[in-house]
């Protein structure tokens, strides 16, 4: 007979008089019903799966197969999730397992993220308990993280949700008491798609630390003055390298850039002919390659070229094209060896280049030496094409909101077109027009676009919104949209400015 367990102050699982955890082995049955407390019971069989096998195989699902889950499989996944460490060993979690349709319809309408699974797992703690150091936030963070683990050693996939759609709101559908505060959710189920390999993490030396921090903090800022070049270079590779939620692109910005090419560069849709070489193109800092990739299939007369802040964004843009493009550097290397593998653009080869709301994202300082050096990269008679965003348009009273709002703040949530992350300050078209002009460029051609916000960007900016904020917002862009029809307006006060430029 096992000897009696003791607690652990700390909330660490439960030991024999050895020192050994109860805790599951191999391919057993584990026995857990001599838990002191009596609320645990022997579960199935458990599989015979390797930890770090599932620690490092582990995925976010956002795709589920249309099946049910059983239930003991649900109950063994949350299970794991309570011998999870908590503060003081209070365990003041509740966990709510929704596979009722009706009621994760209530929770889909709250947030599109509860839509996806045939299980929604609501995590709640108590509201008054373990708030210091946001102790209570740890421990269901510790539950879930468990719970992950747990599901994907049973073949099962999850997704954690935060963005529920009002916590207090899901708390109602469900039930919870007011006393519970809802956590997050985890979505559950059989995964439909599972990625073949996890989303690259940052290097180990620059993240940990021995004794004493010795490193340089990434900001949270929106600003560009608050970040250095390689700091910048450093966040954008993690975020561009972490998987596929950078790599949607949203149908209004792709339409202002195709119409905007339409506009200012209508030559080159058609594949040469056999024989003719295609013309030359760089894209310029094109982060997540979005733009890209959408520039390669609507000027198909062209190879695209990227040069990007780091080796591996730059080949991750370069990858999205046919054929595949140079991955190329800026600013240039000062590491020899780096400076080998990852070459700068060459002066004088260029027929197009292209940079699409990526001035925003630099230094004042720094983006006159971005126009200079695009237009070297330029050969005599070249086309810089240059897209930024209005400080003059609905932008800036749009970020002003968000910004001054109840959500998340932050570098990671500010406004802006889908190739930027990372800080971002809008534009004033005079200031553009003085960096053009003290290069030496000529501004052949202008377009605009969007004086209002379209309205799939309404729905998809209020798509959690309840009762008469969405509705009031989406009254408002309606309204304003009628200057788009008005060119004394729109011309001045519309969000996207494209530019042809030509440098002697």
């Amino acid at each position: 007979m096992a000897a009696e367990p003791t607690s652990d102050p700390h909330g660490d699982p439960e030991k024999d008089a050895s020192g050994i955890p109860d805790a599951p082995a191999g391919n057993r049955t584990f026995d857990a019903s001599a838990a002191d407390d009596g609320s645990s019971r022997p579960l199935h069989d458990l599989p015979d799966v390797n930890f770090w096998d599932v620690l490092y195989g582990r995925r976010s699902i956002r795709k589920f197969e249309d099946r049910p889950v059983d239930r003991a499989l649900i109950e063994q996944v949350m299970h794991a999730g309570i011998w999870a460490p908590s503060s003081c060993n209070y365990q003041m979690w509740d966990l709510v397992a929704v596979t009722d349709p009706g009621i994760n319809g209530q929770l889909a309408a709250l947030s599109t993220q509860m839509a996806n699974a045939p299980v929604n797992v609501i995590i709640s703690y108590g509201r008054d308990f373990s708030e210091e150091a946001w102790a209570n936030i740890q421990s269901a963070s510790a539950l879930i993280q468990n719970m992950s683990l747990a599901a994907h050693a049973l073949g099962l996939g999850t997704f954690w949700i935060t963005q529920t759609g009002g916590a207090e709101k899901v708390r109602e559908a469900v039930g919870l008491p007011y006393d519970r505060i809802v956590i997050a959710v985890l979505a559950l189920g059989w995964p439909k798609v599972i990625p073949k390999r996890g989303p690259k993490r940052r290097p180990l030396d620059q993240v940990t630390h021995f004794e004493h921090y010795a490193g340089r903090p990434i900001p949270s800022s929106t600003n560009p003055s608050d970040w250095d070049a390689d700091l910048l270079a450093i966040y954008q590779r993690a975020r561009v390298l972490n998987g596929l939620r950078h790599n949607k692109p949203r149908a209004w910005e792709q339409r202002a850039l195709v119409d905007a090419l339409d506009a200012l560069l209508p030559d080159g849709k058609e594949k040469p002919a056999e024989g003719e070489a295609r013309q030359r193109w760089l894209d310029v800092l094109p982060c997540t390659g979005i733009l890209t990739a959408k520039l390669g299939t609507i000027r198909k007369g062209f190879a695209f070229d990227v040069v990007e802040r780091s080796l591996e964004v730059a080949e991750f843009c370069a990858n999205r094209v046919s054929p595949r493009g140079q991955a190329l550097a800026w600013p240039t290397s000062t590491d020899t060896d780096a400076a080998e593998t990852f070459p700068a653009p060459t002066p004088d080869t260029y027929d197009v280049v292209s940079c699409f709301f990526r001035l925003e994202g630099l230094r004042p300082e720094h983006r006159a030496d971005l126009v200079r050096a695009m237009a070297s990269w330029l050969k005599p008679g070249g086309r810089l094409l240059l897209g930024y965003v209005n400080a003059r348009s609905f932008h800036g009273l749009t970020e002003a909101l968000r910004a001054r709002g109840s959500g998340p703040k932050g570098v990671e949530y500010v406004l802006s077109p889908d190739p930027n992350i990372g800080p971002f300050e809008a534009l004033t078209p005079k200031s553009v027009d003085s960096l053009l002009q003290e290069a030496g460029g000529t501004v052949e051609a202008r377009f605009r676009a969007q004086a209002a916000p379209a309205p799939e960007e309404v729905d998809f900016r209020t798509r959690n919104m309840q009762g008469l904020s969405g509705k009031a917002i989406r009254t408002a862009a309606s309204v304003a949209r009628m200057a788009d029809k008005i060119p004394a307006l729109s011309q001045g006060r519309s969000r996207f400015q494209f530019l042809c430029i030509r440098f002697p």
